[in-house]
C-alpha cells in the first residue's frame, strides 16, 4: 500500500512539470433573438446534432449574425435568391461556414440573401436575414459543429436546451 501511494505522489508531483497546451476556445453566440426549437434530437427523437434556433418574428427577421465571437473568415455558399421562408427541398439551403485548423467546421444554413451575404473575415457579423431555405418547416437558423459529416454537439449540449429564449449574441455554447 505504501509503494503504491509514493509512486501515486510521485506521478502527480511530475505532472507539475508538464506545460499546459493552450487549446484556443471560441463562445458562440445566438445570431439573433430566439427560442431553441431544436438541440440534439427532434421532438419524434430523429437526431438532429445541432441547434435551431427561430425568432418570434415573420419570416425575413433582419440581421442574422454569424454565430462564433473572433474575428473569422466566413465562406458564404447561396444556393437561392429567393424569399424562402417554408423550404425548397434538402441540399439548397443557404450556408456560411468556417473551417478550422483542426479540421471541425461550423455551420449555419437558412438565411434570405442579402448584400451582405458574401465571403468575408468578420467578427460576428449580419449574413442575412433569418429565413426558410433548404429542408425546413419554417424559418430559424441551423448551427451545426461536424467535421467530416460527424456533429459534434459537445459545444452545446451543458449550455443551450431546448425551449429556451436567447438575447441576440447570449451563449449558445464553446467550440475548441
Amino acid at each position: 500500500m505504501r509503494k503504491t501511494m509514493k509512486t501515486t505522489m510521485a506521478v502527480l508531483a511530475s505532472l507539475a512539470f508538464i506545460p499546459a497546451v493552450a487549446i484556443a476556445s471560441y463562445r458562440v453566440g445566438s445570431p439573433f433573438p430566439g427560442d431553441v426549437t431544436a438541440t440534439t434530437y427532434y421532438s419524434s427523437g430523429t437526431f438532429h446534432g445541432a441547434v435551431d434556433i427561430s425568432s418570434r418574428n415573420a419570416c425575413g427577421y433582419w440581421g442574422v449574425e454569424t454565430g462564433v465571437v473572433g474575428s473569422m473568415s466566413w465562406n458564404v455558399t447561396i444556393r437561392t435568391t429567393a424569399v424562402v421562408c417554408y423550404g425548397n427541398g434538402s441540399g439548397n439551403q443557404n450556408e456560411v461556414k468556417h473551417t478550422f485548423a483542426n479540421d471541425y467546421v461550423i455551420r449555419q444554413w437558412h438565411f434570405l440573401k442579402e448584400p451582405t451575404s458574401v465571403d468575408k473575415t468578420c467578427d460576428r457579423c449580419q449574413i442575412g436575414d433569418e429565413g426558410g431555405t433548404g429542408n425546413v418547416t419554417g424559418p430559424h437558423t441551423h448551427m451545426q459543429y461536424d467535421r467530416y459529416g460527424t456533429n459534434n454537439t459537445s459545444w452545446y449540449s451543458s449550455y443551450t436546451s431546448k425551449g429556451e429564449f436567447l438575447d441576440r449574441g447570449e451563449t449558445v455554447g464553446y467550440i475548441q
